[in-house]
């Protein structure tokens, strides 16, 4: 990173040379310009300002260079950056949190973190295209279950692409191109997928009259007419385009809105289709590229090469020029219109193969990032086995610990006092599970889970505006788990002190009810508890197995050293706790 702010220096001082430069051709183009005026020589002051305006348009153009490679080397200095922020966790202060994935209703992502402030996207996501961020989002909220071999291919993609390092960071570079434009590419995907064509068929009506403009410019030159020829001509041409592209006018609106978004899927896509893959699922996507009789690299060059015709704007006087002369309007609408007929059907594949590996390339950088961590095994069963098991998030404060829930096993109860970890824990396994079905490694030693839907009520919450409290949330978000159950599918829950908002005993008694029910319907899971009572199940359910935080008492300070042991509670701290607090308590 060092070599990169190193030439961010020489690259600034060059800037502040050409800044000089330009403006010194400028002051003396202006002085000779004033010298011929007072020597009343006409041919002087053209001249003086042509040799200016050729000159400042060099100067301006590796000027434009200096600036481009200025913002390419800001680009990998903020890509470095993160990196290093995320090995040092200090990423919590990413912008990017996902906020429009976030879900309550979701069945798991708002308990698990998976979006918001603190969350796996704002840690891991490096996408710059819409695509790419919609896939990686997608992917994360797991809404349809992927098979073993689906997370094996996964995984193999991801080991491949955590070892292609300077690969995913030409994709970062190229899908960090600005767009000062606000693009909206769905626009984009209508007139792609339209079946419209154009008014007109043929460029041979633009040919007549650009045969007509150079024949009057021929003439004018030779004096056989007058100038005032060429104004109306060119006015009649302004006219004819404006005719001929009424209809059509929003299609030229699309891309130059666009255009930056087109140069930069351009290149994006030529990069994955020249980069050689090996892992199963990265030559599948690669191969969809590439059909029979269309190249998707040399198709969407040719889209870019006719949208860099476009100006930045329709109104630039540039722009504007060029048109009335060569009609350039209409030559860009036909071969457009061309393009589509070819294309068109397979341009959204094209995009969703883009964001489906710029997706893949943000997985792999945890996965390059923490080489040491497990990558976990696929398990036929609804189980878990865990060792050294962490929470990332958590970073050097997490506690690893062992974990098992097999066999005749289908749930664990975790029990333990107030702030001892439990609620962690629960995230933990949840968390995991997540990055399995991800195909990432895991934060542990070694992980095995079965493929299942989990299903959460850890966070439940009032909502003033539907007029829920949250006991009557936590009722709809049990009622999710139960459904989700009776109808078939493959459940694996994590439910965090359910049924607080009631008395002790009917807070046992709908506890043991729903455990019950829910292993009776094939689910497995978690539930942490304060109901000791709860934990005389073990002794009459093989299913169940108990598990608990302890805390420790020095200085008159409670402490935790969040280790998960075998068994029930023996301890509780509620009224140390108030003691604390200065509550008067006698023991």
């Amino acid at each position: 990173m060092s070599k990169v702010n190193s030439k961010l220096e020489n690259l600034e001082k060059k800037l502040i040379v050409f800044s000089i430069i330009r403006f010194i051709v400028v002051i003396i183009g202006l002085i000779s310009m004033y010298y011929y005026y007072k020597q009343n020589s006409i041919e002087g002051m053209g001249f003086s300002f042509l040799c200016a305006l050729i000159i400042f348009l060099v100067i301006a153009f590796f000027h434009n260079e200096k600036i481009n490679a200025k913002k390419r080397l800001l680009t990998m200095l903020n890509y470095y950056e993160k990196g290093i922020k995320r090995l040092d966790n200090t990423w919590k202060e990413f912008d990017d949190i996902g906020k429009e994935f976030i879900n309550r209703n979701h069945n798991f992502s708002s308990d698990l973190d998976i979006f918001g402030k603190s969350s796996l996207f704002q840690w891991i996501n490096v996408t710059k295209t819409s695509f790419g961020r919609k896939k990686l989002a997608h992917k994360m909220m797991v809404n349809n279950l992927p098979t073993r071999y689906e997370i094996q291919d996964n995984q193999e993609a991801i080991k491949e692409l955590a070892n292609k390092r300077e690969f995913c960071e030409k994709i970062y570079f190229a899908a960090s191109i600005e767009n000062k434009k606000k693009e909206n590419i769905e626009e984009l995907l209508k007139w792609a997928k339209g079946e419209e064509k154009n008014s007109f068929t043929t460029k041979y009506i633009s040919y007549i009259f650009i045969a007509i403009t150079v024949i009057i410019i021929f003439l004018s030159i030779i004096g056989r007419i007058p100038i005032t020829y060429l104004l109306l001509d060119l006015m009649i041409n302004y006219l004819v385009i404006k005719l001929l592209t009424k209809r059509l006018s929003s299609v030229i609106d699309t891309f130059i809105k666009n255009k930056r978004e087109i140069i930069k899927y351009s290149s994006l896509l030529a990069l994955i289709q020249d980069e050689k893959f090996e892992s199963k699922k990265l030559l599948e996507l690669q191969k969809d590229l590439v059909g029979s009789n269309i190249n998707c690299k040399v198709e969407m060059k040719k889209l870019k090469n006719i949208v860099n015709w476009l100006g930045d704007s329709t109104s630039n006087a540039y722009y504007l020029i060029i048109n009335v002369f060569l009609m350039s309007d209409i030559f860009i609408l036909c071969n457009l219109e061309e393009w589509r007929i070819k294309n068109g059907y397979k341009l959204e594949k094209w995009l969703e193969i883009m964001g489906e590996i710029e997706a893949l390339v943000s997985l792999s950088t945890l996965a390059f990032e923490h080489e040491e961590w497990a990558y976990p095994t696929i398990s036929g069963v609804n189980e878990i086995e865990a060792k050294a098991l962490a929470h990332p998030l958590l970073g050097d404060r997490a506690k690893s610990n062992d974990f098992n829930l097999n066999g005749s096993e289908k749930v664990a109860l975790i029990t333990g006092s107030n702030m001892s970890g439990k609620s962690t824990f629960l995230r933990t396994i949840g968390f995991n599970m997540i990055l399995t079905y991800l195909g990432l490694p895991t934060c542990s030693k070694s992980f095995k889970c079965g493929i299942s839907n989990i299903y959460t009520c850890m966070r439940t919450q009032d909502n003033l505006e539907e007029n829920i409290s949250s006991f009557y949330a936590e009722i709809l978000r049990i009622k999710l788990v139960i459904e989700a159950a009776k109808a078939g599918e493959k459940v694996f829950f994590l439910l965090d002190e359910i049924f607080k908002g009631t008395n002790s005993n009917d807070r046992h008694d709908g506890a043991r009810i729903l455990i019950e029910q829910l292993v009776k319907l094939q689910g497995v899971g978690l539930v942490s508890t304060h109901d000791l009572e709860l934990c005389n199940l073990e002794k009459e359910k093989s299913w169940l197995v108990n598990y608990n935080f302890r805390e420790y008492y020095k200085e008159n300070k409670i402490n935790f050293d969040y280790v998960l042991r075998r068994g029930k509670s023996e301890t509780q701290n509620a009224k140390h706790l108030m003691k604390l607090a200065g509550i008067d308590i006698e023991y």
